[in-house]
């Protein structure tokens, strides 16, 4: 903070003119409360953000740049419910814009049926990731080795060209975003085993916990988002691992070449007035200075 002091000065041509400045440093310190007063009035009018977990740093970006907070207020004002909660607040009117992955079949159908109509727009891309050891000697492998992995027709990690040991394959909790993505975009029509509670993690945070856990046998596979996994928890011990011979990075990602790729979301109800709050920041986000926040955080927008 800047401290200012003034000085009094005995003469009349000094005292004038201090009282000149002193008349400049009221219309300065009045500007600067009635500034202060927007700037309020804007962080209150503020449309209530939600989405998905590996979306926050996006958001804290964007509210950062819009509302001129620092990165690090902006990061204490962002929160969100995951991705499945995200979608129906929205529906329920408890969220005005999200930032999000896509929702689980179920939560589709409840989209589907509601009589609130959405504006879903793709803003980015991701992929789906897949995690071991490091010290696992398997560096690759193919969609159909993944499958049958998680069916259980693969079960060592011997068959794959690894070491002697059993492979345990973690998922996430239903209807999680993840999930959802390992479900449709490398499973497809195939049903995984369905996983013992030990075997399913309830956050992004604690699937990889756990398989950093496994640090001393390095027998253990799981999965997360790349943006997730690769810039906002990475843990020593563990590494992504390539598909079908391409390693997922923000150029694979970004050309199409990496298998498992996922758009994500700008969405907001269709009945949105024109001149709302939201309005105006889903038009912020969607404009140039938005795409710059969106790479400036870190991520992917779509071409």
């Amino acid at each position: 903070m800047k401290y200012f002091k003034l000085t009094i000065v005995a003469t009349l041509l000094f005292a004038t003119f201090a009282c000149s400045n002193t008349v400049k440093v009221a219309e300065t310190t009045a500007d600067a409360t009635k500034e202060t007063t927007q700037v309020t009035a804007e962080k209150k009018s503020y449309p209530r953000v939600d989405g998905s977990t590996a979306n926050m740093p996006m958001m804290a970006q964007i509210r950062s740049s819009y509302l001129g907070e620092t990165l690090t207020e902006a990061e204490n004002n962002t929160e969100v419910t995951t991705t499945d909660y995200a979608w129906r607040n929205l529906l329920d009117g408890n969220a005005d814009l999200l930032l999000v992955y896509e929702p689980s079949s179920e939560t589709k159908e409840i989209i589907d049926k509601s009589p609130v109509k959405l504006k879903v727009t793709p803003i980015g891309v991701d992929a789906l990731v897949f995690i071991v050891n490091a010290q696992n000697k398997v560096k690759n492998l193919t969609t159909e080795q993944l499958r049958d992995i998680y069916t259980e027709k693969i079960t060592n990690w011997k068959e794959l060209g690894g070491d002697d040991q059993k492979i345990e394959a973690y998922q996430r909790v239903l209807n999680s975003g993840s999930q959802t993505l390992f479900l449709n975009l490398v499973m497809k029509d195939v049903t995984p085993v369905d996983a013992p509670k030990k075997y399913r993690i309830e956050g992004m945070d604690g699937l990889i916990e756990t398989l950093a856990s496994y640090n001393n046998s390095g027998n253990a596979i799981g999965y997360s988002v790349f943006y997730y996994a690769k810039k906002m928890y990475a843990v020593p011990g563990l590494e992504l691992i390539s598909i079908d011979g391409v390693m997922p990075s923000d150029e694979t990602i970004g050309d199409g070449k990496y298998p498992f790729l996922n758009e994500y979301y700008l969405v907001i109800r269709e009945d949105t007035p024109a001149d709302s709050e939201t309005m105006k920041l889903y038009n912020y986000i969607l404009s140039d200075k938005g795409k710059e926040d969106i790479k400036k955080a870190g991520y992917i927008p779509v071409k």
